[in-house]
């Protein structure tokens, strides 16, 4: 029985792809957090993580693409999970003012810094090597992806024509956040997380404010 008990089970070679990844993911976030994008070596990141070259390639096709697939996991899984969160009883005004105090926390996070000054080095990256384009687009995509269908949503139990697309009304939500959280990163003092809090609701709050009665 203590050798039963004291028995692996072995994992199956899907399991090991994914624990591979994961181990390859937790090196990348170290090294590139330390070392930046440009100066991080897919050499380096195997050895932080105890594996070869060719292990690394078996899952990605470059270091951009690791980059990523880090922020996706890191950072995208956290706005899907704020999206499944939003307090669907409360009033649309409400809601919005949720999503920005969520919004706001994000920020606020230890790491943030660290992650932003990574996705813009991808973005300034991507800048100067367009074949690259594709693997930063993924993460806004999937936002405005999430909050299109919300707004689809929003407006058809308000019985209402949205004043713009909705795709377009997602974006500006979107275009909101990262204007903030760079303006933020650059300027804290003239741009605190508070104005979070101030405009979501006041620029998007009247949008799906109840129509008024003539």
């Amino acid at each position: 029985m203590a050798a039963a008990a004291g028995t692996r089970k072995r994992l199956t070679r899907k399991e090991k792809q994914a624990q591979t990844r994961e181990r390859l993911l937790d090196a990348a976030e170290r090294v590139f957090q330390e070392e930046g994008l440009a100066a991080a070596s897919v050499e380096r990141i195997t050895a932080e993580a105890g594996y070869t070259r060719g292990a690394f390639y078996s899952n990605f096709e470059s270091k951009e693409q690791l980059l990523v697939e880090l922020l996706m996991d890191r950072v995208y899984k956290t706005y899907v999970g704020m999206n499944q969160e939003i307090p669907e009883q409360a009033s649309y005004e409400e809601q919005l003012r949720w999503t920005a105090r969520e919004l706001r926390k994000l920020q606020e996070r230890d790491d943030a810094r660290s992650f932003f000054a990574l996705w813009f080095e991808l973005l300034a990256h991507t800048a100067r090597n367009p074949e690259f384009t594709e693997l930063p687009a993924m993460f806004w995509k999937g936002n405005r992806a999430l909050m299109t269908e919300r707004i689809k949503g929003i407006y058809a139990e308000l019985g209402r024509k949205p004043p713009a697309k909705p795709k377009d009304l997602a974006t500006a939500l979107v275009a909101l956040d990262i204007g903030l959280s760079i303006q933020h990163l650059v300027d804290p003092d003239d741009v605190p997380l508070a104005a979070y809090d101030a405009l979501f609701p006041a620029l998007f709050a009247p949008l799906v404010a109840p129509a008024k009665r003539k």
